[in-house]
């Protein structure tokens, strides 16, 4: 090869070089905006009975698991509970009373006090709960049963902040020009002591369409958790918004990822 060709071949992949270094980087992603970001798991974990009343209360399905745990609840309805909040105490009481581990036979033979008899109502709920458990689920150790429960509910609750009523304004008052469906709506949410808005999914809970003017019972689930940790309270009120048009309120009425809960002074 002459030294012409070589030089030449030396000035092409020189320059192309240069090029290349000049070449602005290539863009990074846009970061998706908070109304397509997918909502993870709040990590809440179901620790309360107030928790686990409101879950089944809420839960639309139709399937034995939810009848045995709202024997289970019918059952801590019952029981004399001196403000007792946590389901392990309330478990801890159970198996007390009754007797470890916990059985149907235990339940029907401990000796009846005429001053223990919502206890004794309460046994009768958890017998039911055993009973169906171990007809549509092969399953009669109490344990066991009450951890499929809340190993269930749990993950509901994962899913779920906080429960409100909503009321969208009608489009002649600001608000939308077409219904909301179901599951998945997510404005932005505007509490009145926070310059800052935060998207909210909504799940509507009593409704599968909501028109402009309606009002819906609704699990929400917002992105900002860390923001607004210990500053909701139930009763509280809110906006939620497309951009900046307010298309609707709410009023919180159950609290159910207790990180955002106030503490009660």
């Amino acid at each position: 090869m002459q030294a012409s060709t070589i030089g030449i071949l030396l000035s092409i992949i020189v320059n192309l070089n240069i090029r290349i270094s000049k070449s602005p980087p290539s863009a990074s992603p846009k970061p998706l905006p908070a109304s397509l970001k997918p909502m993870l798991p709040n990590k809440e974990s179901l620790k309360t009975i107030t928790q686990l009343e409101t879950l089944v209360l809420i839960d639309k399905s139709e399937n034995k698991l939810k009848d045995i745990a709202q024997l289970f609840v019918n059952a801590f309805r019952d029981w004399d509970t001196f403000n007792q909040t946590e389901l392990l105490d309330f478990i801890k009481e159970l198996l007390d009373f009754f007797g470890s581990p916990l059985t149907k036979e235990k339940i029907a033979g401990k000796q009846f006090d005429i001053n223990k008899a919502w206890r004794h109502e309460a046994g009768n709920s958890i017998i039911e709960m055993i009973d169906i458990s171990e007809r549509f689920c092969n399953e009669t150790d109490f344990q066991k049963i009450v951890e499929t429960i809340l190993t269930h509910y749990e993950k509901q609750l994962q899913n779920i902040d906080f429960i409100a009523n909503l009321k969208y304004l009608t489009t002649e008052e600001g608000g939308r020009k077409t219904p909301v469906f179901a599951t998945g709506y997510r404005p932005q949410i505007k509490f009145d002591f926070d310059e800052m808005q935060t998207s909210g999914q909504q799940t509507f809970l009593n409704k599968d369409v909501v028109y402009p003017g309606e009002t819906v019972v609704a699990s929400l689930r917002i992105i900002a958790v860390e923001h607004f940790s210990n500053r909701l309270t139930e009763g509280m009120p809110f906006e939620f918004r497309e951009g900046s048009r307010i298309i609707g309120t709410g009023k919180i009425t159950d609290i159910l990822n207790n990180k955002l809960k106030k503490a009660s002074r």
